[in-house]
């Protein structure tokens, strides 16, 4: 207890002492307030809580003080011993509450130091829990740890067996785990119940790429939660088969002599242990006895003479290629080889000379016979077209018969064609290929007369005629729509000469006398002759014609007849009547014909 009136001031020298005796002082000086005193005035320094029950933010106590001269506020705070943050103080009211389950805590009683302050003073008081039913936390026994493994164990290895511990015996375990670099995360698997850590059944793993893997661990007993536990993963380096950089190569090579090809997939091979020699082969069966393969390079050939035609051998081969390093470690991948079709064999004619007979009684553009030509080739290479030409062009002229570009014959024309004339054509039939291959037959056309409708014999069985081939049809075709043409163009003008009649003057002259009776009736009465009352009444068309400059009166051609339009100077020669006929009499006099109308040609 300070007595201010017996002393108000203490000096407390401190000093601190390291290992080596080395050491530093200072000095505290503690200065007593005279009349004034803050105490703590709860009555009670032990409080009890069970660990199965406690809940997070549950009241466990509250402390109280007073100060003397009522100094304002009061405020508190709390440490506890072992450290934890399982409890925590209200700074205002001193309640003392729980920030969490308590079943994570490990040691019993915990001692709460608290301390209060009103600003000047500061007081402290201990409050200790004890913790009754503390769980038992579990806990794995053998770890940390370190484990060496070779980079070669196969998928599904056990690495490490966890061992764990729980004095609760019905608490169940679980466990979880973390790998660093993270991205290994999938290379592993553990088994909780039997604590195995393992590769996992797809993982590899690889000493050149990654040699350490850290793995961290938790385990659970559903109450609370230890750890982290760690295991080192060291891996270790051992000598490993090459392997392909593709797992399927896909290849297409046209057929060919044994030798005449060069196949190569551009393999590319590599080892895990980095750069080592290696040899190349082909594995037994699916066809690999018909190709070579350089062991080096691994380019590939024919070993045989490789035909795919009419299906003599296969035109798609699957074949496994295997690397061998130096130390007999293997890998393999997958060869898909499609051969082609070459354009190797040409059109084949079934016979050397064919002969083909016509008759009187043979229809123009009718087939009178057909080639069979057939080709070993498949595809476009196995597609041909025939053509002819006169085998002796100089003595003889073909137009009577013609080869179609399906190998068929066809007569023509039988115009000139003597009985017994006999015509022979070279035909070739020449492929699709890209290098086109083709072959020639001989073919002789015989004009015979038969006594009946049917030619007595042929040389070969001819197929159902379908008519004219596309060039002749569309010949045919043609021909006929220009005829057409023609005939609606000569129809159009002898019906435009029946309505207007054959020439243009005075008076229709309709010779055909096709359109009289749709002539207009009229009086049967002569014709009438207007005589002019003064001699050159009508003279103005003759003088201004040839007296062009001379001045003609106006009562002379200038007079204003209604059907004349007027005009002047040179217009004048080209002025005729509108709606009446003239005639042109003795010296040019122009008379009026009444009673006929103008053909429409006259305008």
């Amino acid at each position: 207890m300070f007595d201010f009136a017996a002393q108000s001031t203490y000096q407390i020298n401190i000093r601190c002492t390291d290992s080596n005796g080395e050491f530093r002082e200072d000095k505290l000086e503690v200065d007593v307030i005279p009349g004034d005193r803050l105490e703590f005035t709860h009555s009670s320094d032990v409080v009890s809580v069970d660990a199965q029950t406690a809940t997070a933010s549950e009241l466990i106590y509250t402390v109280s003080s007073r100060d003397l001269l009522n100094h304002s506020p009061l405020t508190y705070t709390l440490k506890s011993v072992p450290s934890t943050n399982s409890f925590a103080i209200d700074s205002s009211s001193g309640q003392v509450r729980t920030t969490r389950t308590l079943l994570d805590e490990t040691h019993t009683p915990v001692h709460l130091y608290i301390s209060v302050t009103d600003g000047l003073i500061s007081v402290q008081t201990l409050l200790s829990v004890d913790i009754l039913n503390l769980n038992s936390q579990p806990n794995v026994t053998n770890l940390p740890a370190s484990v060496s493994v070779d980079e070669d164990i196969a998928g599904g290895t056990v690495i490490f067996t966890l061992t764990s511990q729980d004095l609760d015996p019905t608490d169940p375990l679980t466990h979880s785990f973390s790998v660093s670099p993270i991205t290994a995360q999938g290379l592993f698997s553990f088994d909780s119940a039997s604590g195995q850590f393992k590769l996992s059944a797809t993982g590899k793993l690889d000493y050149e790429t990654l040699s350490r893997y850290n793995v961290t661990f938790m385990i659970s007993d559903g109450k609370t939660t230890t750890g982290p536990y760690s295991l080192t993963i060291n891996v270790l380096n051992v000598n490993e088969e090459c392997y392909f950089d593709r797992q399927v190569y896909y290849i297409s090579v046209l057929e060919g002599k044994a030798g005449s090809q060069t196949i190569n997939p551009n393999f590319v091979v590599r080892d895990y242990d980095g750069i080592q020699p290696y040899s190349l082969s082909l594995m037994n069966g699916n066809n690999s006895e018909r190709f070579t393969i350089d062991s080096t390079s691994g380019v590939m050939t024919y070993a045989v003479d490789y035909d795919v035609d009419q299906n003599a051998m296969p035109s798609i081969v699957q074949m496994t290629v295997q690397c061998r390093d130096s130390l007999a470690k293997t890998g393999t991948a997958l060869i898909v080889l499609t051969i082609r079709d070459a354009n190797d064999n040409p059109p084949t004619f079934s016979q050397g000379t064919y002969t083909f007979y016509a008759d009187q009684f043979t229809g123009f553009g009718n087939a009178i016979g057909q080639m069979t030509v057939s080709d070993k080739d498949s595809g476009s290479n196995a597609e041909f077209s025939c053509g002819g030409s006169l085998a002796n062009s100089a003595s003889q002229t073909n137009t009577y018969y013609t080869v179609g570009t399906g190998c068929g014959v066809y007569f023509l024309s039988r115009t000139g064609l003597s009985y017994g004339t006999a015509i022979r054509y070279l035909v070739t039939a020449t492929d699709k290929g890209s290098l086109p291959l083709s072959s020639t037959t001989t073919v002789n056309m015989i004009y015979i007369e038969t006594t009946t409708t049917t030619p007595s014999t042929t040389t070969t069985t001819l197929p159902p005629s379908t008519g004219l081939d596309a060039g002749a049809l569309a010949a045919i075709v043609l021909g006929s729509l220009i005829g057409a043409f023609l005939l609606g163009t000569l129809l159009y003008f002898f019906l435009r000469l029946c309505y207007t009649g054959a020439c243009g003057g005075s008076a229709p002259c309709d010779f055909m006398n096709c359109c009289r009776n749709r002539r207009p009736t009229v009086e049967k009465d002569p014709r009438i002759r207007v005589q002019s009352s003064k001699a050159e009444e009508m003279d103005y068309w003759k003088n201004e014609k040839v007296y062009p400059t001379k001045e003609i009166d106006t009562r002379y051609g200038r007079r204003d007849y209604p059907d004349f339009p007027r005009a002047t100077g040179s217009q004048m020669d080209r002025i005729s009547p509108s709606n009446i006929p003239v005639e042109f009499g003795s010296r040019g006099r122009i008379y009026p014909i009444t009673g006929h109308r103008l053909p429409i040609s006259y305008y």
